[in-house]
């Protein structure tokens, strides 16, 4: 029997660390490092730093240590609780969160080169992208926030108006009267993206009607 049936991902909770079943792993790791960071600063800290150094006899340590003791095993509990038993046996050797946390960014990410290879496939694909045909802006603009997403999860961010102009470079000759509206009465160098897919989706709905 697949011990993995039946195991079901929690969802959003503001107690409970967002889980990684293996799968959408830049979405997890920018939701784990909000939530580390919304929990205890110390504790994201520990995960992104390491742990903090503590001499060996644990009788020994005083109440400052105890409590900095308390965080690395906090850090590293979080760290286990958010991945699948299949993901947590990649990394059931690592000894500490950012051990963990390092190792799942190696197997999902790979290395520096590895990233500058995707990053490059990625870059490739947002010239390349366009607004496909019988497509709404909700849809475009969906598929559009995932190539994005997936850059700025490898480190690779654009400004919005880099992005506002990459969108109406993307629309089809048909909504040319509407693209040249918005440039010659908006200033596109301070236009925010949210702004310019509100006024294409109000735009959309008029002509639907």
């Amino acid at each position: 029997m697949d011990s993995s049936k039946g195991y079901m991902a929690e969802g959003h909770s503001v107690t409970k660390p967002p889980f990684f079943d293996g799968t959408d792993y830049p979405y997890w790791k920018n939701c784990m490092q909000v939530f580390l960071r919304a929990q205890n600063f110390e504790l994201w800290k520990i995960v992104r730093t390491g742990p903090y150094e503590l001499p060996q006899d644990e009788d020994t340590w005083t109440k400052d240590q105890i409590a900095k003791g308390t965080l690395n095993w906090s850090a590293l509990n979080m760290m286990q609780c958010a991945v699948h038993p299949k993901e947590y046996s990649r990394v059931s050797t690592c000894t500490s969160a950012k051990e963990m946390w390092d190792k799942l960014e190696l197997i999902y990410e790979g290395t520096s080169e590895v990233r500058e290879s995707k990053v490059s496939m990625l870059i490739s694909e947002y010239e390349m992208f366009k607004m496909n045909h019988a497509e709404t802006i909700s849809d475009m603009f969906a598929r559009f926030m995932v190539l994005i997403n997936g850059l700025k999860g490898l480190k690779k961010e654009y400004s919005d108006s880099d992005l506002v102009g990459k969108i109406l470079r993307s629309l089809p000759s048909s909504w040319n009267t509407k693209v040249t509206v918005i440039e010659d009465s908006k200033n596109l160098s301070t236009m925010k993206l949210d702004e310019l897919i509100g006024s294409l989706m109000t735009y959309e709905l008029n002509v639907k009607r």
